[in-house]
């Protein structure tokens, strides 16, 4: 894990500190994700499905910063945020072989809806893989979001929830969107889970649709 070097130094408090984060840590990522999130599909499909999954947003072809929280040498939280070049098909395509010997080890996870629905995306990545590249979205919402600040995933260890870690968190994500020249961010969140929303909402998020009805994208406009 490496300090925070963008103009304004590590960003920290009396108790907690901002490193960037390095592959080495990426089982401590896995494991708060499993923490954070014990009912999504990638949950279901295992710790190192987890750590594989973030791997691939730290190392692959992004333009992106992956930000740990760090409290007496523990890391209590992590932010992923940037622009993200096929952050689940190139996952899926990257690991297909390996997420398809998790199916086949543990046939109950395709009765699981959330499993099925990523299962139906992969097949859908993986025949347009073999076509030829992912097409690309050429909408202008997609265009207008191609140049937003997205976060990909933010989580805090349950045991350490409550401490301002998840504002902290955010706010570097948004000094560095800023420094580097963003002007909006965005994000995508579960439709009931409220405790995000209103955490959001509190740091100055708001609802995002473009067809009347809310499917948990958020925004938020930057200024200096």
């Amino acid at each position: 894990m490496t300090t925070v070097q963008d103009s304004g130094g590590p960003a920290h408090n009396d108790l907690l500190t901002l490193s960037r984060l390095v592959q080495d840590d990426l089982p401590c990522v896995a494991h708060i994700h499993m923490l954070a999130f014990p009912r999504s599909a990638l949950t279901r499909l295992g710790k190192e499905a987890v750590r594989r999954y973030y791997e691939w947003q730290l190392l692959g072809p992004h333009d992106s910063v992956a930000l740990g929280a760090v409290a007496d040498g523990e890391l209590v939280g992590f932010c992923f945020g940037g622009v993200f070049r096929g952050a689940l098909s190139g996952f899926v395509r990257k690991n297909r072989l390996f997420l398809a010997w998790r199916i086949l080890i543990h046939p109950w996870l395709v009765t699981n809806p959330l499993i099925r629905d990523r299962l139906k995306l992969g097949t859908r990545v993986l025949r347009w893989t073999a076509r030829g590249p992912v097409p690309r979205a050429t909408s202008r919402a997609a265009s207008e979001q191609h140049r937003s600040f997205g976060i990909l995933a933010i989580a805090v260890h349950p045991a350490s929830q409550g401490l301002g870690i998840g504002k902290m968190l955010m706010q570097e994500a948004e000094r560095i969107a800023l420094q580097r020249g963003f002007t909006s961010m965005h994000l995508t969140v579960a439709t009931d889970n409220l405790q995000a929303i209103g955490f959001y909402e509190r740091q100055g998020w708001r609802k995002h649709t473009t067809t009347g009805e809310w499917t948990g994208q958020m925004r938020k406009t930057l200024s200096l």
